[in-house]
């Protein structure tokens, strides 16, 4: 067991902050988010203060998002103007969320205000991505049925044409994301995407990557790249402000990075042998994950009961949870191989994994 000299009184073993660099590295690499979403409602269960689980888990992002970002521009997922405008936006996102956490330090009210949110939004994204993916699920699965071509990208939502009429100028093309666009539009997301990576601690992506796929219309595996590059810059700045707060445990946020950096390479390669719905089942099924944990423990901070049953109970769901997503992906670039060195693989993997 370790302790740190920012967080008495709190005791956590070093193997245990690897696991969870792993594990979120897998997720990371594989579907493009810092996963601050999962990190900093674990960290508040293990004993972090919330205001402490946000900026130690934005420094971890912010270092793993370095290493996914590098392994995602080789496999040429990256559009750079596309990050760079939301980039301009978010900055200035971070800024008012730090200045909000700090201001719910002050109140006492960090852990209850951070838990709450969290809990809103990832249980809503999990509900729509699970949703949306079965449906993709099924149109690819009836073009695989009919001996079609299946396409590496599949999403049934139509909401793009909305964001997309906005014409804004300058209105401008995206030629690697397949997209035209108001500039103002990519930088208001950025925004919004900032003041939940300053508030939050997550680097924004669980929210950057549904909205730049079901909104803007950019393809899965770009958003993946192209969110993780914007993640670089947004988390980056957001741990410089934490920091000045006094919000940030360096070794723990170095031990999950060091785990991270192995996990990322796993998750970016198994990109290359899935379909578009493969990615959002995975970023559905973390964020389900996240929303359950985070609901235990905020049940337990309300009633004040944050041992026993809800904190055992959070653990297993957002542990446990890293730990499946982890294997899933595993799986999916094992069969990802196999398929494409001509073997059969399981049915149901069908329509998710597409070779290379």
């Amino acid at each position: 067991m370790m302790s740190f000299a920012e967080i008495p009184g709190v005791e956590i073993s070093p193997v245990l902050l690897l696991f969870i660099g792993i594990a979120i590295g897998v997720v990371t690499g594989f579907i493009g988010v810092g996963g601050g979403f999962m990190l900093t409602p674990t960290l508040i269960v293990l004993g972090f203060p919330g205001s402490v689980a946000v900026g130690t888990g934005l420094a971890a992002i912010a270092g793993n998002s370095v290493v996914a970002t590098m392994r995602h521009r080789q496999l040429g997922n990256v559009d750079v103007r596309l990050a760079a405008l939301t980039i301009i936006g978010s900055l200035g996102g971070v800024e008012a969320g730090v200045r909000l956490v700090d201001w719910l330090k002050g109140q006492s009210l960090a852990d209850e205000v951070i838990l709450s949110v969290s809990l809103l939004l990832t249980a809503f994204i999990a509900a729509f991505t699970g949703w949306e993916t079965r449906r993709a699920k099924r149109h690819l699965d009836e073009m695989a049925a009919a001996g079609e071509r299946l396409s590496r990208d599949a999403v049934t939502s139509q909401s793009t044409q909305w964001l997309q009429g906005i014409r804004l100028a300058p209105v401008i093309y995206l030629p690697r994301s397949r997209v035209g666009i108001s500039m103002w539009v990519l930088i208001g997301i950025g925004f919004v995407t900032g003041v939940l990576s300053g508030l939050l601690g997550v680097g924004g992506g669980f929210i950057m990557g549904p909205t730049m796929v079901y909104l803007v219309g950019v393809p899965s595996h770009i958003t993946v790249g192209s969110g993780l590059l914007q993640i670089v810059f947004t988390a980056g700045y957001g741990v410089v402000r934490h920091t000045m707060s006094g919000n940030v445990v360096i070794f723990a946020s170095f031990l999950i990075i060091l785990g991270a950096s192995l996990g990322t390479q796993i998750g970016s390669i198994a990109t290359r042998y899935v379909s578009g719905p493969a990615v959002r089942l995975v970023l559905s099924l973390a964020v389900g994950s996240a929303a359950v944990g985070t609901a235990f423990q905020l049940t337990g901070v309300l009633i004040d009961r944050a041992t026993g049953f809800f904190d055992a109970a959070a653990k297993v769901s957002l542990l446990g949870g890293m730990g499946v997503l982890a294997v899933l992906i595993t799986v999916f670039l094992v069969l990802g191989v196999m398929r494409q060195r001509g073997r059969k693989i399981a049915s149901w993997a069908e329509s998710l994994v597409v070779g290379h």
